[in-house]
């Protein structure tokens, strides 16, 4: 009786304009092609002959279709490549002998998260402000490290002196003066807050001097910019505040957190260079090999500085809490069956072609043998 009552309250969800409707658009639109095909190949041939034709049309034309699904990943697919959480990490996972918090055995060479005022020093990494400061150029710096003070007080003296009088956001004096300090203020936080994936992004020449001047050692791991890890850094980002974990509250507290680096361990090799044989090689490389490796990657997060937000504003940049723990948040890559459905139907359709081609084979070699005189056909 509940099985009952369960079957009829999904019928009842069922409704007529979308599910019902559609599939009977589709059996009959099935009908129509399919049914008229058979229908006349059956009236010349013969009931069974059409019918062995239409039965070996219809699985060529899904085998042909269901190729065309593998090849370009469209019509049925499976599920798509994603990142999976595996860990998160408190602290620094590079730390031996850490019995209360021991990190996942893959990241052990991963260097240490806390960044260093000063160049040279191993046991830390080497802040992306100073490689800019140190290594680059006066336009990388004038870009990455500048903060224009007169330009940032003529472009709030030219808004403000554009208000009316009675307008309640115009600021004169010492509250203009400070509203420009606060700019400044914010616009330090932003440098200061370079992290090295950002500067892999902007300026990875600079990463690689620094790595051939020692100062920064990555071991096995290799540094992504932003950008590369846009997607991890979204995976990474939605675990940690939907955990239990003190981000996304609503309270008054630091809930927020910055991101601040992201590697890459494993997975097939990437190309060297744009070069024409680098592309081939890579590619026959690529695709000789049986298995794919597991590839890993690391997010590292820390919580922000709460910042009151002021109304009228745009949010202040958010500024690292260097009294708490870095978190690593350590992922692998699932690759999915996105093409899995559509090679299935390609092979369960190719046997069945292939079966009903084995029939009409073998129909024509009793036909001729029976033609040359060898039967009699009844």
């Amino acid at each position: 009786m509940g099985l009952l009552l369960a079957v009829w309250n999904v019928l009842g969800v069922i409704s007529f304009d979308n599910e019902i409707r559609g599939l009977l658009v589709v059996l009959l639109g099935c009908a129509i092609l399919m049914g008229s095909v058979w229908l006349i190949v059956s009236t010349n041939t013969g009931f069974r002959l059409g019918s062995l034709i239409a039965i070996s049309a219809i699985f060529g034309w899904t085998l042909i279709m269901a190729l065309i699904w593998a090849l370009y990943g469209i019509g049925l697919q499976g599920a798509r490549p994603v990142w999976e959480v595996q860990a998160v990490h408190v602290g620094n996972p590079s730390i031996a002998n850490n019995v209360a918090n021991p990190p996942p055995e893959i990241l052990d060479d991963l260097p240490n998260p806390v960044t260093c005022a000063a160049l040279g020093n191993r046991d830390c990494l080497p802040s992306a402000i100073e490689i800019v400061r140190t290594l680059g150029s006066s336009e990388q710096q004038a870009e990455l490290d500048t903060i224009d003070v007169a330009v940032i007080a003529f472009e709030v003296d030219a808004f403000h002196d554009a208000l009316a009088d009675s307008d309640p956001r115009k600021l004169i004096g010492a509250a203009r003066q400070a509203e420009v300090q606060r700019l400044v203020d914010e616009q330090r936080i932003r440098n200061e807050g370079l992290t090295l994936s950002d500067l892999k992004e902007l300026a990875p020449e600079l990463l690689e001097a620094a790595e051939d001047s020692g100062w920064l050692e990555l071991g096995d791991w290799n540094l992504q910019s932003t950008q590369a890890a846009g997607e991890a850094i979204t995976v990474a980002s939605d675990y940690l505040v939907q955990a239990d974990l003190g981000f996304g509250a609503t309270d008054e507290q630091s809930n927020s957190f910055v991101v601040l680096d992201a590697y890459q361990q494993g997975g097939k090799p990437e190309r060297l260079n744009n070069g024409v044989w680098e592309r081939v090689s890579n590619k026959v490389i690529t695709s000789a090999m049986p298995r794919h490796p597991s590839n890993y990657t690391v997010v590292q997060v820390q919580r922000s500085i709460y910042s009151e937000p002021v109304a009228g504003q745009a949010p202040p940049p958010e500024e690292v809490d260097s009294s708490e723990p870095v978190l690593s948040v350590l992922m692998q890559r699932n690759l999915g069956r996105f093409r899995l459905p559509g090679i299935l139907v390609a092979i369960g359709s190719g046997l069945l072609f292939l079966a009903s081609l084995l029939m009409l084979h073998t129909r024509d070699l009793e036909v001729r043998r029976r033609l040359e005189g060898e039967g009699t056909i009844t």
